[in-house]
């Protein structure tokens, strides 16, 4: 058995994307780019018109009137901030990747991810605040500038854009785009560190480097009650929804955290057939989390008269031998430690 290590990225078909693979590969992902980036130019739009959407005027009982009479401030992270902590930061380590890697494939399915995420989240956050309508805390000052309110509980202030954005509380905008966004960069991190499963597990530095993203957000999502923007319930919705989007979106194109090859993105279905020979329970067996516990506890083997084949196996490494013997070395390449570790090291 001979193994070597390819410098281009391991894919679940092969060691690596070959020439004619490779075009096949860029063919399938470029006839359906137009259509996704159509999906995140509408989600784009309707987010950018529901900013300007008035909100429902939920009445406000004179008893409940204190939650809604705290200082008017400045924003602590305001949107000047915001957009690049949560547009740049993840949008770095994307680069910072793709330049180590030179995937295309891998920075293509994660810009796809964290976009789709973000549409979405937007288009959400904003629906539910129109449909709510739940005034800020410090919405009295906004409706009377000068302290004195009536009876009636009519707005006197006279800026419109203020008394509009004070009734959209609920959910908190900021918590939800912090966490869709850094939210996104804690599972892209935990997927390239492989803190899940057994190739990267007992790495302190990978844990907090991951973690920081998340500790971010949830500073941000804090703020929002320290300067009056929100109550503490729009603050947690707010951060629920963005990172559930997150992880929903990163699912979209990359596996679960405790497979092997967790940092890599799935591969279009035709390009599977070409390699797996169109074969439906080949295709499934590949990404089966189970596959590795087979080969160990030993699958039936070939027939001893196979000719001899060159396989590559799921994490990129080149086999050669005879059918007989490709069971064995796979499970031992598999179950090799030292050099899962050599591979799965990224920082």
């Amino acid at each position: 058995m001979t193994s070597t290590n390819s410098l281009e990225p391991a894919y679940p078909c092969g060691g690596s994307v070959e020439s004619s693979q490779k075009k096949h590969l860029r063919t399938g992902l470029e006839l359906n780019l137009p259509l996704e980036t159509t999906v995140r130019i509408i989600l784009t739009c309707i987010y950018i018109a529901l900013e300007f959407k008035a909100p429902f005027v939920r009445k406000i009982q004179p008893e409940e009137l204190w939650l809604y009479r705290n200082p008017r401030s400045d924003s602590y992270v305001p949107l000047t901030m915001l957009w690049p902590v949560v547009l740049g930061v993840p949008g770095l380590f994307f680069t910072l990747h793709y330049l180590r890697t030179q995937d295309r494939h891998d920075l293509r399915s994660a810009v796809l991810a964290f976009t789709l995420g973000l549409g979405l989240n937007g288009v959400i956050t904003n629906t539910i605040k129109i449909a709510v309508g739940r005034p800020r805390p410090d919405f009295f000052w906004r409706c009377f500038p000068d302290g004195v309110m009536n009876e009636d509980l009519r707005c006197t202030g006279t800026d419109m854009r203020a008394l509009m954005d004070g009734r959209k509380s609920f959910p908190s905008g900021h918590s939800s785009f912090a966490f869709v966004g850094l939210g996104f960069l804690t599972w892209y991190l935990i997927g390239k560190l492989h803190l899940m499963n057994e190739r990267g597990r007992g790495r302190s530095v990978r844990v907090i480097l991951a973690g920081l993203p998340l500790f971010a957000a949830t500073m941000i999502a804090i703020s929002r009650t320290c300067d009056y923007h929100h109550h503490w319930q729009d603050v947690t919705i707010g951060s629920l929804i963005g990172l559930v989007l997150s992880y929903i979106c990163y699912r979209q194109y990359y596996p679960a955290f405790a497979e092997r090859n967790c940092h890599l993105p799935y591969l279009p279905l035709q390009y599977q057939e070409s390699c797996l020979g169109s074969s439906p329970s080949a295709i499934k067996n590949q990404h089966s989390p189970n596959r590795g516990k087979r080969l160990q506890a030993g699958a039936p083997p070939p027939p001893s008269g196979s000719p001899l084949v060159t396989k590559s196996n799921y994490d990129g490494r080149t086999i050669e031998g005879n059918g007989a013997d490709d069971s064995e070395g796979e499970t031992r390449s598999l179950l090799s430690s030292a050099i899962e570790q050599k591979e799965a090291k990224w920082i």
